[in-house]
């Protein structure tokens, strides 16, 4: 059975319009891609070179990323609940808000997604990712990202934002009258296109002085590359936050990963230049301490750890999550402050009319993994407002039993950024 991995993220940007306006207001037609087409200046990259080379600084930028993941995941977790969350894709968007972000906004972003890096890096590696990750596509597996920009035609947007977006982030860009049109039902006919139906719809309303919306949507479909077979799987105990449920586990040899701070494996997909990996702490934490002291170096030095000799009999159960979070608080927890500020928000790289400020920031997830593949996805919504060791035949393979509260994770095989990441308390 297919399994299909897909996240949507959704941006509302509502602007206060304050002072003279720009005559140049977008024009009309459905979509005005094609006005910015991008620059001869973005790189290309050939995937299937073997001297092809990542962006300079390249580290730095996945560095800032699995920190930023680690953070979101620590702040994100509830006692005793499963949670689910894709960091790609929360940053995905705050990349394109860097953009139109000046001052101290543009810095606590950027700082927080990517350890400072300047928006020029974030923009260049961003596009690198977004093209490695589908390169691979073929009719088993693909990952395909999408993003647009819908703006109120009240609204005047810098040409150099638009510029931006279309070089490094391929965005779509669509002009529409937000008080006669159904800009809801476009929008959400535009995100299930892009998903596939897998996600019908990111927007319940929007007010029709909204000056626009920014949308980003992933699609990920995959098998593992070696499926689990019906004897494989078995029923057994799995002991969760909120007692003991039967569940069915799946067992197989897999890539042993260990550090002081934890152990667990990692398993990779058939098709996608992406690995799923599941971790338990070594100590006496429970899952929430062990969560909230997981960063980025120790999410990668455990990653890192993977020896092509080191294998481990792994129980996972199958199992599925779901997650509805409100991101503005955990957002401002990992330092993203002055854009939720009405008084200290900075937008005027966007438009040199009004001032914009972050309302709200929500995400909606879900994951299911099972002995075929990975199935998930995501819809995150920014309501933006008005201002005022290895196995030699003598020794015992090491078994670990995921039969307890675990963390897991779906990332970028060359980077190890975590495009999914979440924590199973409960297996229903």
């Amino acid at each position: 059975m297919k399994r299909v991995l897909c996240l949507v993220i959704a941006l509302f940007l509502l602007f206060s319009l304050f002072g003279c306006k720009d005559s140049s207001l977008l024009s009309s037609d459905a979509n005005l891609k094609k006005d910015y087409d991008r620059s001869d200046a973005v790189a290309e990259y050939d995937f299937f070179s073997e001297t092809h080379t990542t962006p300079d600084n390249y580290n730095k930028y996945a560095e800032g990323g699995a920190e930023f993941a680690a953070r979101l995941l620590s702040e994100s977790i509830r006692d005793g609940e499963n949670t689910v969350l894709s960091p790609v894709s929360v940053s995905a968007v705050l990349s394109v808000l860097a953009n139109g972000a000046s001052g101290k906004t543009s810095s606590e972003i950027r700082k927080a997604i990517a350890g400072g890096a300047d928006t020029d890096l974030i923009n260049i590696c961003s596009h690198y990712l977004s093209e490695r990750l589908p390169a691979f596509n073929n009719e088993e597996g693909y990952v395909n990202l999408a993003n647009s920009l819908w703006f109120n035609d009240k609204f005047d947007v810098k040409s150099q934002f638009l510029q931006t977006a279309t070089n490094y982030y391929d965005a779509d860009i669509f002009r529409l009258d937000f008080a006669q049109e159904d800009v809801i039902g476009k929008v959400n006919g535009w995100v299930s296109e892009k998903t596939k139906g897998e996600i019908e719809s990111i927007l319940d309303e929007i007010d029709k002085n909204s000056p626009a919306v920014v949308v980003n949507t992933a699609l990920l479909e995959d098998v593992w590359a070696t499926p689990y077979t019906e004897y494989q799987v078995s029923e057994d105990v799995f002991h969760g936050a909120k007692g003991d449920t039967q569940a069915e586990f799946m067992t197989s040899q897999e890539y042993y990963v260990s550090t002081d701070f934890a152990e667990g494996f990692v398993k990779g997909f058939k098709n996608i230049p992406c690995k799923f990996a599941a971790f338990m702490p070594k100590g006496n934490e429970d899952i929430a301490e062990f969560a909230n002291n997981l960063t980025g170096n120790r999410f990668m030095a455990l990653i890192e750890s993977q020896q092509p000799m080191e294998r481990c009999l792994a129980k996972l159960p199958v199992f599925s999550v779901g997650s509805e979070l409100e991101l503005a608080d955990i957002l401002k927890s990992v330092g993203i402050n002055a854009m939720f500020d009405p008084e200290k928000a900075d937008f005027s790289n966007l438009s040199s009319t009004g001032d914009v400020y972050v309302n709200r920031v929500t995400q909606k997830a879900f994951i299911e993994v099972g002995p075929q593949g990975a199935k998930a996805g995501a819809a995150t919504a920014a309501v933006l407002t008005y201002g005022s060791a290895p196995t030699d035949g003598e020794k015992e393979i090491k078994k670990i039993v995921f039969d307890k509260p675990f963390v897991f994770a779906i990332y970028d095989n060359e980077s190890n950024i975590p495009v999914f990441m979440g924590v199973v308390n409960n297996v229903e």
